[in-house]
């Protein structure tokens, strides 16, 4: 069960990554098919993705950061 939540995020972050490859590959593909700019909407959608990617990892990061139970932070001033 512990590796449950590792495993989530790693899915989660890694199937964003390359759902965010594939948008990226066909836009620039249409965009050099029809000869014309990058739409605007998706580099929109791109830079909002990559900061929920970032928050994701983050968040899991902060959550997992805390000492473990019975193991204390050997701070004699500390109240873990």
């Amino acid at each position: 069960m512990e590796i449950m939540k590792p495993l989530t995020v790693m899915i989660l972050a890694t199937g964003l990554m390359g759902l965010l490859g594939l948008i990226v590959v066909d836009e620039f593909m249409m965009a050099n098919a029809h000869g014309g700019a990058l739409d605007a909407n998706v580099i929109e959608l791109l830079q909002m993705a990559i900061t929920g990617i970032v928050g994701i990892v983050a968040g899991y990061l902060s959550g997992t950061s805390t000492p473990s139970k019975g193991k204390g932070c050997n701070n004699p001033d500390c109240k873990c």
